[in-house]
């Protein structure tokens, strides 16, 4: 099976009618909280957060009030679309929580779906219902990505990076915006050279890094669409953000697990236990522990808890002959022989949720009763890939690319 990236007529604000396009951009939905919500919505009539996120209205759900908008907005010139199919370059200049500062180039492109048994585009972690079911609704409704997912490719030789950066050596950028959710964020529209960039990239496998719900649900409603109309095509592709996995830009951060529900009984229970699997180190500050973690990092697995008496433990998994590959990863470690074995619990959002902040996952436990932290290295991005071409998956959560692409800078409409 070939993989198909192709260039598309994309949808965009028009800067003539909303003024700043940074006043109508947004983060991803799915991190987007209540009170921030609020504030986009306030910033600007027609900031994407009226589509990804819209708000039921008197006899108007969510999903009709967004298609609503987005006709309305199509008629009016919100929304401009481009005349000839295009490529899009989206770079992100950002510091990481380490202070190291990066550079992230995406080619932004209509990507063919296939199942991942083609063995084309390969997921890496588990999904969950819920939100496939709430994003489904919005694009049966608006009949567009209104975002795109976030996939990864190898390229040793840099060819793509190359061509697109020779590109906007010379090219000023369609939009430019100095400071938006901490990154300055610039984006290009390249219709030259697109045969040969759609041609670099027929060999290449995709992996999916952030988006798996929405990558399934674009799967889905394309089934859907085609029992019933099959004449249509648009819904073969779907719009994505494809960056470099050899690029020094691309920055992982690790997802630490807050748990919560348990009793002081269980904590006490799972504490006394651990010497049955792991090495265990206690340290004075959450400071010694992630030091501790980092020095293991790439060398041998392991992880931090944090308890309610104020105690943080080094843990280190004792491995077996048998323990290999995808069973050595921190996170498949974590899951297996704590969290699953141990608490006994779901990873259901009723008992476990995240966060990239170390010093947050502390406060969390301090801030309420029956609760623990698992602190995490991050999962480097060869063992993802690693995993991912094996045909396994991760549990959810276990990588996160800092930062979060922005959502709103290009639309790809499914009719078109």
């Amino acid at each position: 099976m070939e993989t198909t990236v192709i260039p598309f007529r994309g949808l965009r604000y028009n800067p003539n009618k909303v003024g700043d396009i940074a006043d109508v951009i947004a983060p991803p939905y799915d991190v987007i909280k209540q009170e921030e919500r609020v504030t986009l919505e306030a910033r600007h009539r027609a900031n994407i957060i009226h589509l990804i996120l819209s708000q039921p209205r008197e006899n108007e759900d969510r999903y009709t009030r967004a298609a609503a908008l987005m006709k309305t907005w199509r008629a009016d010139g919100t929304f401009i679309q481009d005349k000839t199919p295009s490529y899009y370059i989206y770079e992100q200049r950002f510091t990481a929580p380490d202070g190291i500062t990066y550079t992230r180039r995406a080619l932004i492109a209509k990507v063919k779906l296939e199942p991942f048994e083609n063995r084309v585009i390969f997921p890496h972690e588990k999904t969950h219902a819920g939100p496939k079911a709430d994003r489904l609704n919005l694009m049966r409704a608006c009949h567009a990505n209104l975002s795109p997912i976030f996939l990864l490719y190898s390229d040793t030789a840099g060819e793509i990076e190359e061509i697109t950066e020779t590109f906007t050596d010379v090219t000023e950028p369609l939009v430019s915006i100095d400071e938006a959710f901490g990154s300055t964020h610039q984006l290009w529209r390249m219709d030259s050279r697109t045969r040969e960039i759609q041609a670099l990239f027929t060999d290449k496998p995709l992996l999916i890094a952030d988006g798996h719900h929405r990558y399934e649900t674009a799967l889905a409603f394309r089934d859907e669409m085609h029992a019933h109309t099959p004449q249509l095509t648009g819904y073969n592709h779907m719009m994505m953000n494809l960056v470099r996995i050899e690029s020094p830009g691309l920055a992982v951060l690790a997802i630490h697990r807050l748990i919560q529900g348990l009793t002081p009984d269980k904590i006490a229970h799972v504490v006394a236990k651990l010497p049955e699997a792991f090495d265990v180190q206690k340290v004075d500050s959450l400071a010694s522990l992630m030091e501790h973690l980092t020095a293991q990092h790439g060398k041998h697995p392991a992880f931090g808890l944090y308890t309610p008496d104020n105690t943080y433990r080094l843990l280190i998994p004792r491995l077996t002959s048998e323990t290999s590959g995808y069973e050595r990863l921190d996170v498949t470690l974590l899951h297996n022989l704590l969290i699953d074995k141990q608490f006994g619990i779901e990873t259901t959002p009723a008992y476990i949720s995240y966060t990239a902040d170390a010093t947050d996952a502390v406060a969390y436990v301090k801030g309420g009763t029956g609760r623990v932290a698992l602190l995490m290295n991050p999962t480097p991005v060869s063992e993802v890939l690693d995993v991912a071409m094996a045909g396994q998956t991760m549990p959810q959560k276990s990588t996160y690319f800092y930062p979060k692409m922005a959502t709103g800078f290009v639309l790809n409409l499914l009719r078109d």
